[in-house]
């Protein structure tokens, strides 16, 4: 789930070099040279060169009332992550060109990269009035996305300026292998106690189909203090699929988390149930609870981690029940204004009722967010886990411990359709493609699921 809430999380954009149009006023003496100089370091700041674009522009006085020329240093400061350099330009633009829109979001989206929320939202709450009807409502909202949707206190970060979220989604979805069949149908086993194979029956092999896929997330956020806050979180989402019934399934999910944030640091205590159904009946329920952390290391670096406890039903199978705890520890970065990174190391046991079933998981995970533009963003995530059983089967087949290698690995495409369609559009598409090798036949299978749809968020 969290690959899965990181695949809806995006990075803070820096918007095009565009030349502001609000009465600059050029400097008086060497008027022409300035210029030629500006054409230039703006050209470097395009071309992929900020060290060259804040060299030419390097003897600009810090009470300059150039704005065009403060802009170009600003932007190519930020390239560098010379952080205080950029916000202090920044704020001299802004001073100038008080009715000029693309400088006060991209400081604000500075602001949030270092964690200066309080001030992030001031920009926010000056900026939309400035910008046209439709145009960069999902942007702003794009924006205010905080490190680690999964995390409750960055969640929490992002509504100081409004408490309540609700977002739709609503698309098709196609699946080549909906019921997790094989890759293929013979399976070697003891038989008897000599080695043999059996042949699966043509109804236990991969199956396609494709459906209609859809979720609705929703939250807010109770201030207590300074400090403390309350988040509630429900999440519902399931697919129907258009050849069989039999594999429709829903989750739901609540939570309501207990928030600590200081400047340097923040962590969370998130009590949490999840439901999931198939084929119109009840499968599992999952209660837990999960302790989150997150600490600045750098201005743009934090060190995360996690710890909790499941307790799963599952509730055609008793044997299935399951009591487990896990935990990660992993970093975050914002590289640069519009490239976020990070990854973890992920962790989890589980005891269930029958040995056969009780397993160890581990293994990284890693995600990238680039916004390429104001329109579009792609989201990459990569996981690997290795799964471990603690016993084999036995009885007429005897089986080994099964043992599975799952690499799972999503590339998500945003595209703000808001000037075409209004009220926060976007379309969303991505691809999953899932591999479980497994030394036990009939679990080693592979999938590929895509989905395309449109949300929007009120």
């Amino acid at each position: 789930m969290n690959n899965f809430f990181r695949s809806v999380a995006v990075a803070l954009p820096v918007l095009f070099v565009l030349p502001l149009t609000h009465g600059f006023a050029a400097a008086a003496t060497d008027a022409a040279s300035s210029r030629s100089e500006l054409v230039v370091a703006r050209l470097m700041q395009e071309n992929g060169r900020p060290d060259v674009a804040c060299a030419l522009l390097a003897d600009t006085s810090a009470d300059s009332v150039d704005a065009d020329r403060l802009y170009v240093l600003a932007r190519c400061n930020a390239s560098l992550q010379r952080i205080d350099a950029a916000i202090a330009n920044y704020r001299r633009v802004i001073v100038l060109t008080p009715q000029a829109p693309n400088p006060r979001v991209e400081l604000a989206a500075i602001l949030v990269a270092v964690d200066r929320r309080e001030e992030a939202a001031q920009q926010y709450k000056e900026t939309l009035p400035l910008l046209p009807a439709g145009q960069v409502s999902t942007q702003m909202s794009n924006l205010i996305e905080q490190l680690g949707k999964d995390d409750p206190a960055a969640f929490a970060r992002q509504a100081s300026g409004k408490p309540w979220s609700i977002e739709f989604f609503a698309g098709i979805v196609h699946d080549n292998n909906i019921n997790g069949g094989p890759v293929s149908n013979i399976v070697p086993a003891m038989v008897g106690g000599f080695p043999g194979n059996f042949v699966l029956d043509p109804g236990a092999m991969p199956r396609s189909s494709w459906g209609a896929t859809g979720s609705m997330t929703g939250s807010y956020v109770v201030p207590l203090n300074e400090h403390w806050s309350v988040l509630f979180q429900g999440v519902l989402l399931g697919n129907g699929y258009f050849d069989t019934s039999d594999y429709n399934n829903e989750y739901m999910s609540l939570s309501a988390a207990f928030i600590y944030r200081d400047k340097e640091w923040s962590a969370s205590i998130q009590p949490n149930i999840g439901f999931s159904r198939q084929a119109n009946r009840m499968n599992e329920t999952t209660p837990g609870v999960i302790a989150r952390f997150s600490r600045k290391l750098t201005q743009t670096l934090s060190l995360t981690g996690s710890a909790g406890y499941i307790d799963r039903t599952v509730h055609l199978d008793h044997y299935r029940n399951a009591g487990g705890v896990l935990g990660s520890i992993g970093l975050v970065a914002q590289v640069q204004p519009n490239l976020q990174v990070g990854g973890d190391y992920n962790w989890q046991r589980e005891h269930a009722d029958d040995n056969v079933y009780s397993r160890r998981l581990q293994g990284p995970s890693v995600f990238a967010a680039y916004r390429i533009n104001p329109q579009w963003t792609v989201v990459g995530n990569y996981s690997y886990s290795n799964v471990k059983y603690d016993e084999g089967t036995s009885g007429l087949f005897v089986f080994p411990a099964r043992e599975d290698t799952q690499k799972t690995a999503s590339l998500t495409g945003l595209w703000d359709i808001s000037q075409l369609a209004g009220r926060n559009m976007v379309v969303r598409a991505q691809y999953t493609r899932i591999d479980n090798p497994s030394n036990i036949g009939y679990s080693n299978y592979t999938r590929n699921i895509f989905s395309m749809g449109v949300q929007t968020q009120f």
